[in-house]
Protein backbone atom coordinates (compact mmCIF):
# COMPACT_ATOMS: atom_id res chain seq x y z
CA UNK A 1 0.00 0.00 0.00
CA UNK A 2 2.86 2.27 0.58
CA UNK A 3 4.22 1.75 -2.66
CA UNK A 4 0.88 3.17 -4.41
CA UNK A 5 0.60 6.02 -1.88
CA UNK A 6 4.37 6.85 -3.17
CA UNK A 7 3.33 6.56 -6.50
CA UNK A 8 -0.14 9.26 -6.41
CA UNK A 9 2.07 11.44 -4.16
CA UNK A 10 4.93 11.92 -6.36
CA UNK A 11 1.87 12.19 -9.44
CA UNK A 12 0.47 15.13 -7.16
CA UNK A 13 4.02 16.84 -6.73
CA UNK A 14 4.89 16.86 -10.29
CA UNK A 15 1.41 17.61 -10.83
CA UNK A 16 2.02 20.76 -8.44
CA UNK A 17 4.83 21.67 -9.48
CA UNK A 18 3.83 22.07 -12.46
CA UNK A 19 1.35 24.29 -12.27
CA UNK A 20 3.44 26.66 -10.13
CA UNK A 21 5.91 26.51 -13.22
CA UNK A 22 3.06 27.57 -15.70
CA UNK A 23 1.91 30.28 -13.37
CA UNK A 24 4.86 31.44 -12.68
CA UNK A 25 6.42 32.28 -16.47
CA UNK A 26 5.79 35.87 -18.07
CA UNK A 27 3.32 35.94 -20.63
CA UNK A 28 4.20 34.94 -23.90
CA UNK A 29 3.51 38.14 -25.30
CA UNK A 30 5.59 40.72 -24.95
CA UNK A 31 4.76 44.37 -23.77
CA UNK A 32 6.11 46.83 -25.57
CA UNK A 33 8.33 49.67 -23.97
CA UNK A 34 6.85 52.35 -25.34
CA UNK A 35 2.75 52.96 -24.98
CA UNK A 36 2.43 54.87 -27.63
CA UNK A 37 1.33 52.59 -30.79
CA UNK A 38 2.43 54.79 -33.65
CA UNK A 39 6.15 54.30 -33.68
CA UNK A 40 8.07 51.59 -34.74
CA UNK A 41 12.01 51.15 -33.99
CA UNK A 42 14.89 51.23 -36.69
CA UNK A 43 18.02 50.15 -36.26
CA UNK A 44 21.23 51.82 -37.08
CA UNK A 45 24.84 49.56 -37.71
CA UNK A 46 27.33 51.55 -38.55
CA UNK A 47 30.37 49.01 -39.56
CA UNK A 48 34.09 50.61 -40.44
CA UNK A 49 34.11 50.34 -44.37
CA UNK A 50 37.33 48.61 -44.49
CA UNK A 51 37.45 46.52 -41.77
CA UNK A 52 33.63 45.47 -41.51
CA UNK A 53 33.86 45.63 -37.81
CA UNK A 54 31.15 47.43 -35.48
CA UNK A 55 32.34 51.12 -35.14
CA UNK A 56 31.65 51.58 -31.07
CA UNK A 57 30.78 54.96 -29.09
CA UNK A 58 30.41 56.94 -32.22
CA UNK A 59 28.32 60.35 -31.66
CA UNK A 60 26.89 60.40 -35.35
CA UNK A 61 24.43 63.21 -35.97
CA UNK A 62 21.13 61.65 -37.44
CA UNK A 63 17.73 63.75 -38.48
CA UNK A 64 14.79 62.29 -38.21
CA UNK A 65 11.73 63.57 -40.57
CA UNK A 66 11.92 66.64 -41.77
CA UNK A 67 13.88 68.33 -39.11
CA UNK A 68 16.08 71.06 -39.68
CA UNK A 69 19.02 70.20 -36.93
CA UNK A 70 20.20 66.37 -35.52
CA UNK A 71 18.67 64.83 -32.51
CA UNK A 72 19.89 66.80 -29.56
CA UNK A 73 22.03 64.60 -27.47
CA UNK A 74 23.39 62.32 -30.02
CA UNK A 75 22.62 58.92 -29.73
CA UNK A 76 26.07 56.83 -29.08
CA UNK A 77 26.78 53.26 -30.86
CA UNK A 78 26.74 50.53 -28.54
CA UNK A 79 29.51 47.70 -28.53
CA UNK A 80 27.82 46.27 -31.92
CA UNK A 81 27.83 49.78 -33.56
CA UNK A 82 23.84 50.04 -33.47
CA UNK A 83 21.73 52.56 -32.51
CA UNK A 84 18.18 52.13 -31.56
CA UNK A 85 15.79 55.04 -33.16
CA UNK A 86 11.98 55.03 -32.07
CA UNK A 87 10.41 56.63 -35.06
CA UNK A 88 6.53 58.09 -35.01
CA UNK A 89 4.31 58.20 -38.04
CA UNK A 90 3.76 61.77 -37.74
CA UNK A 91 5.98 63.93 -40.68
CA UNK A 92 8.14 62.18 -43.24
CA UNK A 93 8.96 59.23 -42.29
CA UNK A 94 12.89 59.37 -43.24
CA UNK A 95 16.11 59.62 -41.64
CA UNK A 96 19.52 61.18 -42.56
CA UNK A 97 23.10 60.13 -41.51
CA UNK A 98 26.01 62.47 -40.58
CA UNK A 99 29.37 60.55 -38.85
CA UNK A 100 31.10 62.77 -36.15
CA UNK A 101 33.97 61.33 -35.70
CA UNK A 102 34.82 59.50 -38.47
CA UNK A 103 34.46 60.12 -42.68
CA UNK A 104 31.12 59.06 -44.36
CA UNK A 105 32.11 55.99 -47.12
CA UNK A 106 29.02 56.82 -49.03
CA UNK A 107 30.79 59.22 -51.32
CA UNK A 108 34.08 60.80 -51.95
CA UNK A 109 34.89 64.15 -51.98
CA UNK A 110 32.49 66.29 -50.49
CA UNK A 111 31.96 64.67 -47.01
CA UNK A 112 28.60 67.14 -46.08
CA UNK A 113 26.92 65.60 -48.84
CA UNK A 114 26.21 62.81 -46.51
CA UNK A 115 23.27 64.84 -44.98
CA UNK A 116 21.23 65.07 -47.67
CA UNK A 117 20.81 61.54 -48.62
CA UNK A 118 17.94 60.82 -47.04
CA UNK A 119 16.49 56.99 -46.09
CA UNK A 120 12.84 56.26 -46.52
CA UNK A 121 11.75 54.21 -43.14
CA UNK A 122 9.32 52.23 -44.66
CA UNK A 123 11.88 50.60 -46.67
CA UNK A 124 14.57 50.55 -44.26
CA UNK A 125 11.52 48.35 -42.11
CA UNK A 126 10.13 46.20 -45.46
CA UNK A 127 13.57 45.17 -46.77
CA UNK A 128 16.58 47.00 -44.84
CA UNK A 129 19.00 49.07 -46.92
CA UNK A 130 22.87 48.61 -46.84
CA UNK A 131 24.56 51.75 -47.85
CA UNK A 132 27.53 52.31 -50.52
CA UNK A 133 30.80 51.58 -49.05
CA UNK A 134 33.17 53.31 -51.34
CA UNK A 135 36.18 52.84 -48.44
CA UNK A 136 36.68 49.02 -48.88
CA UNK A 137 35.30 45.84 -49.82
CA UNK A 138 33.41 44.83 -47.01
CA UNK A 139 29.38 45.02 -47.64
CA UNK A 140 26.85 43.48 -45.79
CA UNK A 141 23.43 42.17 -46.39
CA UNK A 142 20.19 43.90 -46.10
CA UNK A 143 17.87 42.73 -42.78
CA UNK A 144 14.75 43.94 -42.21
CA UNK A 145 14.20 47.13 -40.12
CA UNK A 146 18.13 47.56 -40.22
CA UNK A 147 20.25 50.49 -42.15
CA UNK A 148 23.59 49.44 -42.40
CA UNK A 149 26.30 52.46 -43.32
CA UNK A 150 29.96 52.48 -43.71
CA UNK A 151 32.44 54.95 -42.39
CA UNK A 152 36.14 55.07 -41.86
CA UNK A 153 38.85 56.20 -39.08
CA UNK A 154 40.09 59.77 -40.16
CA UNK A 155 43.78 60.34 -41.37
CA UNK A 156 46.10 62.58 -39.34
CA UNK A 157 46.06 65.14 -42.18
CA UNK A 158 42.56 64.65 -41.75
CA UNK A 159 42.12 65.37 -38.04
CA UNK A 160 44.43 68.49 -38.67
CA UNK A 161 42.59 69.76 -41.20
CA UNK A 162 39.69 70.30 -38.95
Amino acid sequence: MTARSNGKNRALVLCLLACVFLLSTPSVHPQSKNNDPHTTRVVLRILNGKTGLPVWAELPNVWLGGANSPIDPPPRTNLRGEIKLEMSDAGPRELRFLPNWYVDCRSTGDQMAGNKLKYSVDEILANGIVAENVCGMKRGKPTPGVLILYVRPRTWLEIMAL
